[in-house]
């Protein structure tokens, strides 16, 4: 079975944008990262919250991308945009059984 990291992230809606912009940056750097299965963005009907469901071969493989220097880059530069007034980021683990 696969691991599942489920990440909300919650926005004032003039940031739309930018948070988006973010998330595709996520998608060249996950998709050559070993164990990597797929990511898919959902928005909220009322725009104000994206889902992403990041599914991977195993816990210790999305541990191990959390940790690599092109993700903690990324991170850094979009500090300032998770800090924001209004941003709410929550992430839950899940083990996929079906």
């Amino acid at each position: 079975m696969s691991f599942v990291a489920i990440t909300k992230v919650r926005y004032p809606h003039d940031i739309q944008d930018q948070i988006h912009a973010f998330g595709l940056k996520i998608l060249p750097i996950a998709r050559q990262q070993p164990g990597f299965i797929a990511i898919r963005f959902h928005e909220s009907l009322d725009a104000s919250e994206t889902l992403m469901y990041w599914e991977w071969e195993s816990v210790p493989d999305h541990e191990a991308f959390m940790v690599t220097p092109a993700w903690e880059s990324l991170m850094a530069h979009a500090k300032p945009l998770f800090e924001t007034e209004g941003v709410e980021f929550s992430s839950e683990r899940y083990e996929r059984l079906a």
